[in-house]
């Protein structure tokens, strides 16, 4: 920071897109379609962008691979496999990009640092300046003064839950099977648990087995969502996030 408030506040601005932009590269660079399965190939699960399972399938011999009672710990493994091979292929994509070089430039450039100011001015000659990056489109954004903007933020989040021990926890939601034989829980991003009645599932067929796993992933698909629409929607954060910027690049508004 430099003592000129609104030079810090323009650099901080900048601070913030240019996270904001790294971040989102390197989603880009997370592979999109990717499947796993168990070590014995009785399960195989497709992944869906938004990190839970998209497909479960069970094999035509499943029973000659697994036993009845370890059929849910199958479909567990194969998701965590899947998760494995989606981890390891956007490590892979990542190789031939230059992020960790941005995020040194990023935590080098820093006005939230200490000294920060020095250390640009040291390697401004070091490297060459970086092509200006695509700026966010604020063109039709007209922002409301920055106290009411902020008291919006404020009701969106639940301050109490983000402080306290409990916010570690992600919230859960289970689906079942039209008979209840086979139960999905999953959380925002993951499939926490699967478990499959051993009984029931013994002697039936795969076609059965993947349609009972297709209605309780559903159902557990359509709670979460129920779930999560409590909570502040993409649209809004987005809309808040291009307000806050929009303040940042007119500093004149903090004169009000």
């Amino acid at each position: 920071m430099n003592g000129d408030p609104f030079a810090d506040l323009h650099q901080a601005r900048e601070h913030i897109l240019g996270i904001q932009r790294l971040m989102s590269d390197m989603r880009e660079q997370v592979p999109r379609e990717v499947s796993g399965s168990d070590p014995q190939g009785a399960v195989s699960v497709r992944l869906a962008a938004d990190g839970l399972p998209e497909r479960v399938t069970v094999v035509t011999d499943w029973q000659r691979r697994q036993a009845p009672e370890a059929l849910d710990a199958a479909v567990t493994a194969a998701y965590e496999s899947a998760l494995r091979e989606r981890l390891e292929g956007w490590s892979r994509s990542l190789e031939g990009t230059d992020w960790e070089r941005r995020a040194e430039r990023l935590d080098a450039d820093s006005p939230f640092t200490a000294g920060a100011t020095g250390r640009e001015a040291e390697s401004a000659g070091a490297r060459p300046a970086p092509s200006e990056p695509p700026e966010l489109d604020l063109r039709y954004v007209l922002p409301r003064r920055l106290d009411e903007v902020a008291e919006e933020m404020l009701s969106l989040f639940d301050l109490d839950a983000i402080a306290g021990p409990a916010a570690a926890e992600p919230e859960t939601f289970t689906g079942k099977s039209a008979g209840g034989q086979v139960a999905v829980t999953v959380a925002q991003g993951s499939m926490v648990s699967c478990s499959v009645d051993p009984a029931w599932a013994d002697g039936r067929s795969a076609v059965r087995l993947n349609q009972a796993l297709a209605e309780a992933l559903a159902d557990a698909r359509d709670r979460l969502a129920a779930g999560a629409s409590r909570g502040p929607s993409a649209h809004q954060l987005d809309g808040l996030f291009k307000e806050a910027m929009a303040i940042l690049a007119d500093p004149a508004r903090f004169a009000d």
